[in-house]
């Protein structure tokens, strides 16, 4: 079967040495000017456009108090099924493991397990005298590296509790006590975004992980003497606490007042503006595909009172969150409850800041115990050093316990189990496989076809050749060369399509395509979208993955990467096709390097491709590539959120069989 599965070609050594044997200078270049922003360009055009949809269906909703009751209950739904199920709740084994005296507040350190073997480290602030029971709050850390510790978190938290709170202060995942991935280039929250890879994979998120702690430190709060279950629980954030605290607010109804703080903005405005999107922890997967923006987790949960926290100098850019506040004031007095969402704006950077720290104390006040007084913070607080509030003897959950349970560990084993699940699909019927397979990927089963724009030709001493652009529905151009033989009269053709991760000037400029060129066989070689002539300008190297911007807005709206490249691929096929049988004979395919996997789908979605050939693939199974190794860079591109419910890249190689060769 292997000895010559394409026509015309040589084995796979010949394959492998070709591409390191360069060949005369030709101008292989196919699209003019700079192209590095085109695919950026087209993600964000595709995010505007469902914004304006979101806008207009607001809009109409606005129109009458049922049809916004069924447009709140409709977000709810949709945020939720883009979150994901939690599993069932396991015991805390929650300890204290250490006290200290603020003065004007004590705290205790507080130690639980959000999931079995996975622990949390927390500060419980309480009031300096009596027993309560007064109101809990939730307090979730920002992006900083020692969490709670921070000493502008330090300060809420007392501040909270000198005016009559139990508050409850965690670290995030990879923050504080609780690093992951400890051999990681970078610690802190890179991990976020690393370990959200292999989270989207499984069906989960740093989203869903950061929310069940949060839920589990509510369990806390309330199974604490000193707290009042009568009432409602608070919950305030900044940074990336006010990421925590948006998502939070909107799944657990337990949670009462809330201010999240230097997060709310116009989520498209967010990918655009000076930060770009950022860790994994502040995404969710098709959020704009289901018209969920920013200040919908705070519609979402009215008439629970919501206070936006603003600062004027921010990275978060304050126009845009002007802007998008409105629609929460809208819907708020639409349904009579105008004074149950506020706004405050403070002229300062990013941070939980003396102001934003007064005003979450008085809207807590407000709610939870009937005062609209303002607060004024002390300027002498008592704060502690970081080895003070320690709640681990170690400082590192991950060196205190032998048996921690990381986020990449409890993803591995999902994955494993998941394996058995799937199970079914595949020895089932094959047209439902391929439909999740479809679904999954964001690939339509009816394709708007590519208009073809031919561009210059020449010829060599080998070969006629032919520039085309495949200029996608969605405005994106696929460049691509044709090469065919020399004098080849129009003649029937098979042909191999050759895509390279790294870029087709790559193939064409090594011997590659000489390889499968001969007088039966034309060769098209093709730059997906992302790849060579448009590979993106690039995204901040902290993420680890070049393609980490267009990947989360692709993510965003309901497209990942991946389904985007199968798409622009078989537009080819339906080129050739196009043709027409008397002209263009077989269809094989080449995938190699980051395009083995789209190659890979496209083979098994279309059965036009006769054979497929995998070359120098990146990732050969999401669960030992992926899941297994959450600190690999460049996986981004590979990533399709719950694929591993479904299916791993093995099932579609085990499908495919006798057409593919690796």
């Amino acid at each position: 079967m292997i000895l010559r599965l394409l026509t015309g070609m040589a084995l796979l050594w010949p394959l492998g040495q070709a591409l390191g044997q360069p060949e005369p200078a030709y101008d292989f270049r196919v699209l003019e000017g700079d192209q590095r922003q085109v695919l950026w360009n087209v993600l964000i055009s595709q995010s505007r456009q469902l914004d304006q949809l979101r806008a207009k269906r607001l809009a109409k909703a606005l129109g009458s108090t049922d049809a916004l009751q069924q447009h709140l209950a409709k977000l709810r739904e949709d945020y939720r099924d883009a979150l994901g199920r939690f599993p069932k709740k396991t015991p805390l084994n929650a300890q204290v493991t250490g006290r200290l005296d603020g003065g004007s507040y004590r705290v205790e350190k507080v130690l639980f397990e959000s999931l079995p073997n996975h622990h949390v480290t927390a500060l419980l602030y309480l009031p300096a005298k009596g027993s309560g029971p007064w109101p809990g709050v939730l307090f979730a850390c920002g992006h900083s590296a020692n969490g709670k510790a921070h000493r502008a978190y330090q300060t809420a938290c007392a501040l909270l509790a000198q005016n009559g709170f139990v508050v409850l202060s965690y670290d995030p995942i990879s923050q504080g006590e609780r690093t992951q991935q400890p051999k990681a280039r970078r610690y802190g929250t890179t991990t976020h975004t690393l370990l959200n890879h292999g989270s989207r994979l499984v069906g989960r998120s740093v989203v869903w992980y950061s929310a069940w702690d949060g839920v589990r430190a509510i369990d806390y709060l309330l199974s604490r003497p000193e707290v009042d279950r009568s009432r409602p629980i608070g919950m305030t954030g900044t940074s990336g606490g006010g990421t925590q605290t948006t998502f939070l607010m909107a799944l657990d109804d337990r949670i009462g007042p809330a201010a999240p703080s230097c997060y709310t903005m116009q989520r498209t405005d967010k990918f655009t503006g000076k930060s770009g999107p950022s860790d994994g922890c502040q995404h969710l997967a098709c959020e704009g595909l289901h018209g969920i923006d920013h200040i919908d987790y705070t519609l979402m949960r009215f008439p629970r009172p919501t206070q936006i926290l603003a600062a004027t100098e921010d990275f978060f850019e304050i126009d845009s969150t002007r802007e998008t506040v409105c629609d929460a004031r809208a819907v708020f007095a639409a349904l009579g409850q105008a004074d149950h969402f506020g706004y405050h704006e403070a002229e300062a950077k990013h941070g939980m800041h003396v102001g934003h720290r007064q005003e979450a104390t008085r809207w807590m006040l407000q709610w939870l115990y009937g005062e609209p007084f303002s607060v004024t913070e002390p300027s002498n607080i008592k704060l502690f050093s970081d080895a003070e509030l320690q709640v681990t003897e170690s400082g590192q959950v991950f060196r205190e316990f032998e048996n921690e349970a990381d986020i990449a560990a409890i993803n591995l084993r999902l994955a494993k189990r998941l394996a058995r699940k799937r199970e079914p699909l595949w020895k089932g019927d094959r047209a439902k496989a391929l439909a999740k397979v479809r679904e999954l990927i964001g690939l339509p089963e009816t394709r708007a076809k590519a208009t073809i724009r031919r561009g210059d030709r020449f010829q060599n001493d080998w070969a006629q050749v032919d520039k085309l652009v495949f200029q996608q529905h969605d405005g994106m151009p696929v460049p691509a060369l044709l090469f065919r033989p020399p004098n080849h009269g129009n003649r029937r053709l098979d042909v191999v399509i050759i895509s390279d991760g790294r870029g087709m000037k790559r193939v064409a400029e090594s011997t590659l395509v000489r390889e499968f060129l001969n007088e039966k066989t034309a060769v098209v070689t093709v730059d997906l979208r992302g790849f060579g002539e448009t590979r993106d300008a690039g995204s901040n190297a902290k993420y680890q993955s070049h393609s980490h911007r267009t990947a989360n807005v692709a993510t965003h709206i309901g497209r990942p990467l991946l389904g985007q490249r199968v798409g622009d691929l078989l537009s080819v096929v339906d080129f050739l096709e196009g043709i027409g049988s008397d002209r263009v004979g077989g269809i094989r395919l080449v995938g190699i390097h980051a395009a083995a996997p789209v190659a890979l789908h496209a083979a098994f979605l279309d059965d036009r491709i006769q054979q497929t050939i995998l070359q120098q693939s990146p990732v050969n199974s999401w669960v030992d590539d992926v899941v297994a190794k959450p600190l690999r860079s460049d996986m981004v591109d590979h990533v399709v959120p719950g694929a591993l419910r479904w299916y791993d890249l093995s099932d579609l190689e085990f499908a495919l069989k006798d057409r593919l060769w690796k």
